[in-house]
């Protein structure tokens, strides 16, 4: 067991808080260090604690013997190139990241019901977990994805294209790229408009990140980009250059296409699952701009890759030399030290990289003295941050931090634990812990960094901390919805400058200051919460801040039919996050109305809970979508919102703010006259919630047992959206379902992908197209085909005022070819010239009973609330009446 010396002063108050000042001051994040300290390879806090081991100091080694840095730019999550990005990280050996204008909140969701914002966070813990998997990084622009559009200028519209520019910017300053890679082709072959916005953004990138007169209020010293690629989608796509993913990384034994495919399996909401072949593969990419041109033979051809070359910034001149020199050595000295690692004596590596220590600093000293070295001295502050988190590694340094909850309210406290464990034979001496907050918390007067009851029969030194969350904190939750969104664009302006365009925030730091063998080293590691799990084990959470009362209301969305409905009611949920009594008023906002009911006053326990009843006349209410706002009025302000956790088992959890505010659409709907329904749900299918709030019966059929005696039961039948993809048993069972149209059932089959045409499972051929048909402008003329027909008369008359008010889009995946016994009922058009759709609902009589496919986007509508899609949707439903 190594040697440990305690020397750590006690912390005042007052230094604890200069230094929390300091770190939010710091355009380089919340930890505060190095710019780059985030480059760091050190094990994630929601991950047991570890020294890293023999992995991590190879890879840091690895990325301290060059200087290669990649940036890949995109439109949404998973239009990464993973390949490349594992291939410059777990290769090469040097730094990649990825810059997505959004967060995929228009993309569907296959794993859950979330859509909109929440499917944004998960997407953005997808990336993070793919990112993780690489080794790479992670940066955003401010868009919201909006969904699908064939139109550059459409994008550019809703996505101002001076604010993609100066958030891509921000990004590359901040990562420093040799070499950026746009993903699509900036023209129509892009397809997607927003795939086109990021090709445009990354060659405008390219050409203006170095412009010293360009958007100056960043704070961020320009940057010179040295080459431009696009990937090539294949290798008849005008590929220039191409990189191999055939070889092993020697610590896991997999090679670089396997951790790709590894990484792009993260993507799961996307359908994205991957498998890992073994064998050689290749990546592909198009010369653009720069570098070695059109014959280089890497993306990095052409490029000084040298670790010197972070000096090239530079005048020509001795103290270049000078700083040039010490980082040669820091490579030879890596590129040593690496050659002679092993698993046993890994401790070895400790005089090498304490070496690579000492002249990374002295060359940092160095560029700090010299005008205009700024960006040496950060690119060098980064490899520094390698190298300690490689030089802890080596020694067999573990730290943690641990909170004694998961949750704090506002004006509300928590116990923090800080542990360092020695673990190798290196004498480590302890210097200080401090705990840093991006969020202003601070420790509490006269208990910050005590002393923990050290073991030292486990080798464990121990601080404790006391945390303190201002009675003014906000919750916490994702800085990009702090604020409502502008538009199509997040608004963060509430936030320091450092933050934008970063994943998240984090609200704890615990900062390990040590000195390893004598080398002074700096580590941190986020605080968590961790509790055992008996079936699972150890689970960790990241802390964070709530309020001292969240509110609920249910349902968020209902529906009042005019003529046929008479009351409508909600229920209430307060809920108390303080151990002490807390009283107030329960007021609701009627419909809009700016007078609040007289209120009820309610008394919730320590963490107690209670639910209301409220019921209310709507009297003359109009058509239209309507508020009813609930909130409990107290002594320490009004609370009207919940905070829930994003829980997946691949992603961070996060807590998305959710108003306690409900919709009431108002609307003119007939029902048809069925007695059941059945439904299989889709992927994000809630559908069949909204068929239940307008007052039809549904049940969703338990596959497991569905055959032709238990399907006849229903009048009708729908599937939901992408149901044979994500339902195996619908597959197994698609024989029945056929068999009950043809005995004179109806079943509705909306969109489906691929695999629906391929596994043949409509009773007649369709095909889609390639790329799919779809209509993507939501306000785009529709042309009834067969105007007599039940489905646009019966129970409701569908008018042209019934296509008003679609979100993001008509439908996709429509059919573009189909057997003459199918009748479309519909044509529709995007506007530009593009040709007409006429597979977007299909109706044939398939022996006594009737078949529908239908691509148009009831999984949006229905849950939007649209009225004319309820209007039709019901009319399809009709169809099934005996």
């Amino acid at each position: 067991m190594g040697t440990i010396s305690d020397s750590m002063p006690t912390t005042s108050p007052r230094i604890a808080l200069l230094a929390l000042a300091a770190v939010l001051a710091a355009p380089s994040g919340p930890a505060g260090g190095a710019a780059g300290r985030s480059a760091a390879p050190r094990p994630a806090a929601l991950e047991p604690a570890s020294s890293g081991g023999l992995e991590l100091v190879d890879r840091a080694l690895a990325k301290l013997s060059i200087h290669a840095r990649l940036l890949v730019v995109g439109a949404h999550p998973d239009d990464e190139d993973n390949a490349l990005l594992a291939w410059v990280s777990r290769g090469v050996g040097g730094e990649a990241a990825y810059l997505s204008l959004s967060r995929g909140e228009g993309g569907q969701n296959l794993i859950g019901p979330e859509l909109g914002e929440p499917l944004g966070l998960i997407r953005t813990g997808e990336l993070l977990a793919a990112r993780r998997i690489e080794g790479t990084r992670q940066y955003f622009a401010r868009a919201f994805d909006f969904g699908y559009t064939r139109s550059l200028e459409e994008t550019f519209e809703r996505w101002p294209r001076e604010i993609l520019l100066e958030d891509a910017i921000r990004a590359a300053r901040r990562f420093k790229p040799q070499v950026v890679v746009a993903i699509f082709p900036a023209d129509a072959r892009a397809g997607h408009g927003q795939h086109q916005a990021s090709a445009v953004i990354a060659h405008e990138l390219y050409e203006r990140v170095a412009d010293p007169g360009l958007l100056e209020h960043l704070g961020l010293p320009p940057w010179t980009a040295e080459a431009l690629y696009r990937r090539a989608w294949s290798r008849d796509d005008d590929a220039t250059i191409g990189f191999s993913l055939g070889a092993l990384d020697p610590i896991t034994g997999r090679s670089v296409g396997q951790i790709a495919a590894a990484s792009r399996s993260q993507h799961r909401s996307q359908d994205m699952g991957r498998t890992q072949p073994l064998g050689d593969a290749r990546g592909d990419l198009r010369w653009i701009a720069g570098g070695a041109g059109a014959d280089g033979d890497t993306p990095f051809a052409g490029i000084d890759t040298r670790l010197a070359a972070i000096a090239s910034s530079l005048s020509e001149g001795e103290q270049r030399r000078a700083i040039e020199l010490r980082l040669t050595r820091v490579e030879s000295l890596a590129r040593e030290t690496r050659a002679g690692l092993a698993p046993v004596g890994l401790e070895r590596a400790v005089v090498g990289l304490s070496r690579v220590l000492a002249e990374l600093r002295e060359a940092r000293a160095a560029a700090a003295r010299i005008p205009g070295g700024e960006v040496v001295a950060d690119l060098i502050d980064e490899k520094i941050a390698v190298a300690e988190a490689g030089l802890a590694a080596a020694a067999g340094v573990v730290v943690d931090a641990l909170a004694d909850r998961e949750s704090v309210p506002a004006g509300g406290g928590l116990n923090v634990t800080a542990t360092l464990w020695p673990a190798g034979e290196t004498p480590v001496e302890l210097l200080s812990v401090s705990l840093l907050s991006a969020e202003g918390w601070v420790p509490t007067a006269g208990e910050a960094g005590e002393a923990g009851e050290d073991e030292p029969d486990r080798g464990l030194v121990t601080r404790s901390f006391r945390v303190e969350v201002p009675a003014d904190a906000g919750p916490s939750v994702p800085y990009f919805l702090e604020r409502p969104r502008m538009g199509d664009l997040y608004d963060w302006s509430a936030v320091p400058e450092w933050l934008r365009g970063e994943p998240y925030r984090v609200p704890l730091t615990a900062r390990f200051e040590l000195a390893i063998a004598g080398t002074p080293i700096t580590l941190e590691r986020e605080v968590a919460y961790r509790y055992g799990d008996q079936a699972v084990g150890e689970i960790r959470r990241p802390v964070r801040s709530v309020p001292p009362v969240e509110v609920e209301i249910e349902p968020a969305q209902t529906f009042f039919r005019l003529g046929r409905s008479s009351k409508l009611s909600f229920e209430i949920t307060v809920t108390s996050n303080l151990d002490r009594e807390i009283s107030g008023i329960l007021k609701a906002t009627e419909l809009d109305a700016a007078i609040p009911s007289d209120g009820i006053p309610l008394t919730l326990p320590p963490g107690g809970t209670q639910s209301s009843r409220l019921t209310m006349d709507p009297g003359e209410i109009e058509a239209g979508a309507h508020r009813v706002a609930a909130s409990l009025e107290t002594a320490a302000g009004a609370f009207g919102a919940s905070f829930p956790v994003l829980d997946y088992p691949h992603v961070r959890p996060v807590a998305q703010p959710v108003p306690a505010s409900a919709e009431v659409r108002a609307l003119t709907l007939e029902l048809p006259d069925l007695e059941r329904i059945g439904y299989v749900r889709g992927a994000s299918d809630r559908v069949p919630e909204v068929l239940e709030k307008v007052g039809l019966r549904v049940e969703v059929l338990d596959l497991a047992g569905a055959g032709t005696p238990l399907l006849s039961a229903y009048d009708v039948i729908v599937i939901g959206s992408r149901a044979y993809e994500v339902d195996p048993l619908l597959r197994a069972k698609n024989a029945s379902f056929l068999d009950y149209v043809e005995r004179g059932g109806t079943l509705i089959v909306q969109y489906q992908q691929y695999p629906f045409v391929t596994g043949g499972y409509a009773p007649l051929p369709l095909e889609i197209g390639r790329p799919h048909g779809r209509i993507t402008d939501e306000s785009s003329p529709v042309r009834v085909l067969e105007p007599d027909h039940p489905v646009f008369h019966r129970p409701n008359e569908i008018g042209a005022s019934d296509w008003d008010g679609w979100v993001q889009e008509r439908g996709l995946y429509f059919a573009g070819e189909w057997d003459p016994a199918y009748t479309p009922l519909l044509a529709l058009q995007d506007p530009g010239g593009e040709p007409e759709q006429r597979g977007g609902l299909l109706l044939a009589g398939v022996g006594a009973g009737i078949y529908v496919y239908t691509g148009l986007s009831f999984f949006r509508q229905l849950p939007a609330g649209v009225p004319g899609a309820l209007r039709l949707f019901a009319n399809l439903l009709a169809l099934g009446e005996r």
